[in-house]
């Protein structure tokens, strides 16, 4: 359901990676041993002992959209936060037009969570936008009214000047967008969700994709809960590189051992755990 290997091709196309690729082994220090396991499991390099050896095939040029916008995310965002903690201020353009094609890799996990776990209609929270890129799904195949929260005003505007160009219909059209009637955009801190009740009331859903946020908060945000993880290791680790990078609330482990006591089902290469909020059976 992840393409995954266009966004591994995307890392191994990176300046970085081809310049370790020279190298015919490297023993990382302790800090940085998780970061090559990362890329070990990318099949960039091959764990033997401590050390890393280049993988036999080099990396070459990239492949298409998806994989160059990951290249550029990972050379320019993810490469100084590993190297310095560095977290990214002002985006350039460019980069923010690759953050945005990046959420491409999850569009057939947004039409199916639309199409198979949400009820028609409602009103619905996305809590964090980036990086699966949840909205205008949920408004045409479910008939779901959405807030769209981030954290960070550069991130927001990405979509909410796309769903500005969408027109608004009163009943569903079937699989053509925008089905529901209302939308809203709300730059807040995942850990303050309850301003967003005091001011749109309860919500009947809300979606957590690769993000964490205080989990009795969103209970009483929200009827039901749907929090989605990646079961591949790699790419829960990409995603929370960005996410940190760009100072954004990452899927925390913590986060995850609290909702994996919540119902699950399983869609594609992702976890889904559904929690009901405060007042549900």
């Amino acid at each position: 359901m992840t393409p995954r290997e266009e966004i591994f091709l995307g890392i191994a196309s990176s300046p970085l990676i081809h310049l370790l690729s020279e190298l015919e082994e490297v023993k990382p220090s302790p800090r940085l041993r998780e970061f090559f396991d990362f890329l070990s499991e990318a099949g960039i390099f091959h764990k033997k002992g401590d050390k890393y050896k280049r993988a036999q095939t080099r990396p070459g040029a990239g492949g298409g959209p998806l994989s160059e916008a990951v290249s550029k995310i990972f050379h320019e965002v993810v490469v100084p936060y590993v190297a310095t903690g560095a977290r990214a201020g002002r985006l350039s353009q460019e980069l923010l037009r690759a953050l945005y094609t990046y959420t491409s890799a999850y569009q057939t996990l947004r039409v199916v969570v639309a199409q198979e776990l949400l009820r028609f209609g409602g009103l619905t929270l996305v809590a964090g936008w980036f990086p699966c890129g949840f909205s205008s799904e949920l408004m045409s195949i479910s008939g779901r009214d959405v807030v769209i929260v981030e954290e960070r005003d550069d991130i927001l505007t990405l979509e909410a000047d796309r769903l500005s160009l969408l027109p608004l219909a009163p009943e569903p059209l079937g699989q053509e967008l925008a089905a529901a009637s209302f939308y809203s955009f709300e730059a807040v801190p995942l850990g303050e969700l309850d301003q967003l009740v005091d001011k749109y009331g309860k919500f009947d859903a809300a979606v957590l994709c690769n993000r964490s946020a205080d989990v009795e908060a969103v209970k009483k945000a929200a009827d039901e809960v749907y929090v989605l993880a990646p079961r591949d290791r790699a790419v829960l680790y990409f995603n929370n590189l960005v996410l940190g990078a760009l100072g954004l609330a990452p899927l925390s482990e913590e986060f995850l051992k609290t909702v994996k006591k919540a119902e699950r089902e399983e869609v594609g290469d992702f976890d889904v755990y559904v929690l009901r909020g405060a007042g549900r059976p």
